[in-house]
């Protein structure tokens, strides 16, 4: 998937709707959507606004479903390029960043929450009461609020104080200018005034069906995306790369930009179509005039309970958690699935299979990572081929696994071009061939279908189909790999230079790993190093951990470590996962995450591809396939 367009980066937004780390943002989406149209009816029919629903007040809800996707997708596209083309500038600021609008945000919802239940009024109404006019006229009153507002800065930035310090002195000096001391009551009064017009005018906006307020849901937006972690699919794990490639190289960052706007602008589709799903409720909520205050309370609630969860940093831990096992791979299907029938590799018919997990949509000359098992017999892969094509099918990891596979290729019409089976096949070190320049008399999606017979146990194989010949263009184009390797030569200048782009030395670290071993960067010197920062919720990256396996298994003898980081994440859950895939190479949690700050690490899985003096030669982000680490290691090896 190389060749990324804005039509399918915007299918794969659309697509990733139904990933399970977008579903906590739904329920959020909803509440702060759900709340605004309850305080929007219960406004009205405090006024007595005519019953009738003009096309202003229809409109108005989508523009705030708009308002929140334009904030939402803001931060998305400059996370996204903060933490891949322009990472060695700004990257490691992201999650500073993120966190602090988070918190800060937080506050900001739970306000939303109060205002909602209608308490914000009735608070300000309550100070202006006869009796609290000694307590509004006290320089007490005035120094208590100044510290509270100050410790709540402070904590709202992170703890750190040159970042709080200027902002609190700011706060103090505009309070004392202002008469905060002087004249206490005074500047209650007039501040008190400012807020309730403030929202007395989005009062009216509710009523009049106006704009104001748009702001305040771009802000929504932009907190809810800095407290999410996205799903990492094959397609955004390519935009993320094309991103990092293009600032690498040449400073040229406008087609990761546009190509990210485009996944955006995909992920919001649903939310837009969610505001004018909840527009609809807008008569029933007429209807349930009596109970409405119970409703603003309820919504009001709701809010705060999401202020909480984003502000505490729990939103994106709980994207996290609905990211595990099955169900997501399961949602890691889907954006395969959906994409391979938008682009014509896959035909509707097939896509049950495909969601299944029995068939898989290849090219020629990819490979692809296969699970049988009792339960799954029967694997299946999709291709493309032209009339005139030879085709070669690659199968390993069957050497030792006590399983015999029937392999079968059908032509678009079903008749069989080949067939084979695995133990009567030409093998070539840890290679079968099971099916040799098999010719392709008319061009359309072929399939393959491998069926297992006679093992005792789970078994993983990879399956690779290939062009019998080498492409002219694989002999003429160097990979991507390659290139980036290259191109060292022209970096020597920069050799010492500590960064995250290609040709800059990688951030030093120390880490424990989880047989209890110190571990530094140092001490990988003299080794061809992949540093993959993972997490066992992370359900693509249960994808790649097989393939990383093997990888091992092979390179290491030359020269080869991996060091996969974990974060936010359990020695307990790392360890039944390494058993799970069998993994021998080490496991380490990086239980601050500093060293995931560093490395500007905002989604998993996210890979540092270094050579033996510690010099960053490749950057991926998103699965990275056995097929893709064999030649990134090919060029490290050969550059060396």
């Amino acid at each position: 998937m190389d060749n990324v367009t804005i039509g399918l980066a915007l299918v794969a937004g659309l697509l990733s709707f139904i990933s399970p780390c977008v579903l906590p943002l739904v329920p959020a989406y909803i509440g702060y959507m759900g709340g605004r149209l309850t305080h929007q009816v219960s406004r009205q029919n405090a006024a007595g606004a005519p019953t009738t629903i003009s096309l202003g007040m229809r409109l108005q809800m989508l523009m705030h479903g708009g308002a929140f996707v334009s904030g939402f997708s803001l931060i998305f596209v400059l996370i996204g390029l903060l933490t891949t083309a322009l990472s060695s500038v700004a990257g490691q600021y992201v999650g500073a960043f993120t966190e602090a609008l988070g918190r800060v945000g937080g506050i900001v919802i739970i306000f939303f929450g109060l205002q909602f239940m209608g308490l914000m009024p009735r608070l300000f109404n309550w100070l202006r009461g006869k009796s609290r006019a000694p307590l509004l006229d006290s320089r007490i009153f005035s120094l208590a609020t100044a510290i509270a507002a100050s410790s709540l800065i402070y904590w709202a930035l992170l703890e750190e104080a040159v970042l709080a310090l200027p902002v609190i002195a700011a706060l103090l000096l505009g309070m004392f200018a202002s008469g905060a001391f002087s004249q206490p009551a005074r500047f209650w009064m007039a501040l008190l005034d400012r807020l309730q017009g403030a929202l007395y005018s989005d009062t009216r906006a509710d009523i009049g069906g106006g704009r104001e307020g748009l702001l305040g849901s771009a802000f929504m937006g932009m907190v809810f995306s800095a407290g999410w972690t996205p799903c990492i699919g094959p397609l955004l794990g390519t935009i993320l790369t094309v991103a990092a490639t293009a600032g690498a190289t040449s400073g040229d960052i406008a087609q990761g930009m546009l190509l990210l706007a485009a996944y955006s602008v995909g992920l919001g589709i649903p939310f837009l179509i969610t505001a004018m799903l909840m527009d609809g409720a807008r008569g029933v909520l007429r209807r349930l005039q009596r109970h409405m205050r119970k409703i603003e309370l309820f919504s009001g609630c709701l809010m705060i309970i999401i202020g909480l969860l984003v502000a505490s940093g729990r939103l994106q831990s709980l994207s996290q958690t609905f990211s595990r096992g099955e169900f997501a791979d399961f949602t890691f299907r889907v954006e395969e699935c959906g994409l391979g029938v938008f682009e014509g590799d896959l035909h509707l018919n097939h896509l049950g299979d495909c969601l299944a997990g029995a068939l898989l949509p290849v090219a020629i000359n990819q490979s692809a990572s296969l699970h049988f098992s009792a339960e799954a017999p029967m694997r299946q892969l999709l291709f493309h081929a032209e009339a005139g094509d030879q085709i070669d099918v690659e199968a390993r990891g069957l050497a030792g696994s006590g399983l015999e596979l029937d392999i079968v290729l059908y032509a678009p019409d079903d008749a069989i071009v080949a067939r084979a089976n695995s133990a009567e096949s030409r093998q070539v070190d840890d290679k079968l061939y099971p099916i040799t320049a098999a010719a392709v008399e008319r061009g359309g999606l072929h399939l393959l279908n491998l069926s297992a017979e006679d093992f005792t146990g789970d078994t993983r194989i990879r399956v690779k189909v290939r062009h019998a010949l080498p492409l002219q263009e694989e002999t003429s184009q160097p990979s991507l790999a390659s290139n980036v390797i290259s191109s060292l030569s022209d970096l020597v200048s920069e050799i010492g230079e500590v960064g995250l782009e290609e040709g800059k030395r990688a951030p030093a670290f120390n880490i424990t790993t989880l047989d209890g071993e110190r571990l530094s960067l140092a001490d990988l010197r003299g080794k061809v190093t992949l540093l993959n920062f993972w997490g066992t919720w992370c359900g693509p990256c249960r994808r790649e951990m097989p393939e990383f396996q093997r990888v091992y298994a092979e390179w290491s003898a030359r020269g080869f470590e991996i060091l996969a980081i974990a974060f936010n994440d359990t020695e307990a859950a790392m360890s039944d996962f390494r058993d799970e895939f069998s993994l021998s190479f080490p496991l380490a949690l990086d239980d601050t995450g500093a060293i995931n700050d560093s490395y500007a690490i905002q989604t998993r899985p996210s890979s540092y591809l270094l050579n033996k003096d510690g010099i960053i030669v490749a950057r991926h982000f998103g699965v990275l396939s056995q097929a893709q680490l064999d030649d990134m290691l090919a060029a490290a090896f050969a550059d060396d």
